[in-house]
């Protein structure tokens, strides 16, 4: 397994591999998720990166810069047959480092309520849910 930065060449693959998992999640057509039809990395995006596995990536995860000395997690996903391996574990460790050597102050992450693993994922690793006014997504925040 390797983890890596992401490249321009990735991105073809992402999109499909993230349009595999949201019809898996959503049960539905991924085409229609605003994550497919803005998918790039912005200026904003401070770390982006890609895991492989022989030479499919296999998972991904992104911080994207805000205000005030705060990160969001982005793209945060894992193949379902390459789940349950550590990966999504080591892209969040990976992550959070990162966030800490550029001395951001908080990072944040937003999941949806039919996406369980993803909230208790973060919960084990220190996020706590905080207050919303957007009823579709559950909100996380944790202090570095």
């Amino acid at each position: 397994m390797e983890i890596r930065k992401y490249t321009k060449e990735d991105k073809k693959e992402i999109v499909q591999m993230v349009a595999e998992i949201l019809r898996e999640m959503f049960n539905g057509n991924p085409a229609e998720f605003k994550i497919l039809k803005e998918f790039n990395v912005t200026k904003d995006y401070v770390y982006y990166l890609v895991v492989v596995i022989g030479k499919k990536i296999v998972g991904v995860g992104a911080l994207k810069k805000l205000k005030d000395g705060r990160v969001r997690i982005k793209r945060l996903y894992v193949m379902e047959d390459y789940r349950r391996r550590g990966i999504a574990q080591k892209i969040l460790d990976e992550l959070i480092q990162f966030a800490k050597e550029q001395r951001f102050k908080q990072i944040l992450f937003n999941t949806y309520p039919t996406m369980e693993n993803a909230r208790r994922f973060h919960k084990r690793n220190g996020f706590v849910e905080i207050i919303s006014n957007d009823p579709y997504q559950i909100h996380l925040a944790k202090r570095l």
